[in-house]
């Protein structure tokens, strides 16, 4: 079995929380807190979102108040695993981890499934493309492709070359008059703006160094997990957000959102990652790591 370990031992990493939520407490304290557990419906619940739901639960009914909500972010219709949904429920339920809202418990805030809210992020993203904080990107797979490969040849790393920015408002009308296939991107700002982690303290990322301008909305009108993301996030009163360390560099990505929107983001905590006992990053390939395999 997998030690439920991570870059901490787990009291020091408890302690470091509680310390970082207490920070938090003070600048919410007109809100109850609301967090969520948002898996994606791709496979079945292993040890890593178990924890992430755990601190979720455990940090929700810690505060007066507090609600912990079930979200299945299933915008991606290709990867969804028939029963996904229905077994992460079961899985949670035998932990004993009891959402206050999610798709079976109902809620203020529903639908609880990404994909039932589809007419909310088309209405969301125009907001983006009015306030010129998004665009809409016209490059075929092939020109994408041609540009990775020109990155790679100079021995770059690959990314998007943002091309689509300079179209005018009249180009863009023609274009979409003509059907002419589409993505919407957002525009990422040449800056590293700080944000405080309630975890790892001070934090920034140069997103535009890193990558082009990721893309909101694809070809099929379904968001993209960054930009569905903070749009439930915001619409369902979201306070606080504790999630794994690989999203740490996605933050900066979805700050930049809220600043488009005018919206106030929620605090963000990042757990350090599982370990195995040999100190290796966890896999999710081991049937071993599943939440099912500990069940009978």
């Amino acid at each position: 079995m997998a030690a439920l370990t991570g870059a901490w031992p787990v009291a020091r990493l408890t302690v470091r929380l509680r310390r970082g939520l207490h920070t938090a407490r003070k600048l919410h304290h007109q809100r109850c807190v609301r967090v969520r557990f948002a898996p994606s419906p791709t496979g079945m619940l292993h040890l890593g979102g178990l924890r992430t739901a755990l601190y979720n639960y455990l940090f929700a009914k810690s505060n007066p108040g507090g609600k912990f909500l079930l979200r299945i972010e299933d915008t991606d219709q290709t990867r969804l695993v028939p029963r996904a949904t229905e077994k992460l429920e079961e899985m949670l339920s035998w932990a004993g981890i009891s959402p206050d809202e999610g798709p079976s418990q109902g809620g203020n805030y529903g639908p609880y499934k990404q994909s039932e809210r589809i007419e909310l992020y088309q209405e969301s993203i125009k907001v983006l493309i009015q306030n010129e904080s998004a665009y809409h990107c016209f490059c075929t797979p092939r020109r994408l492709e041609l540009v990775r490969k020109e990155a790679g040849r100079r021995g770059e790393t690959p990314r998007y070359d943002n091309r689509c920015r300079q179209w005018s408002s009249s180009e863009v009308k023609e274009k979409l008059a003509r059907n002419t296939p589409y993505v919407i991107r957002l525009k990422l700002e040449d800056v590293a703006e700080p944000w405080d982690d309630l975890l790892k303290g001070r934090t920034s990322h140069n997103l535009a160094d890193a990558e082009g301008d990721p893309v909101l909305i694809k070809s099929d009108r379904y968001p993209t997990y960054h930009f569905a993301n903070v749009v439930d996030d915001h619409h369902m009163g979201i306070t606080h957000v504790l999630r794994g360390d690989e999203w740490q560099t996605s933050t900066p990505k979805h700050l930049l959102l809220y600043k488009s929107f005018g919206w106030d983001p929620p605090r963000y905590a990042h757990l350090p990652l599982i370990l195995n006992k040999d100190g290796t990053k966890l896999s999710k390939r081991g049937d071993d790591i599943q939440v099912e395999h500990f069940k009978d």
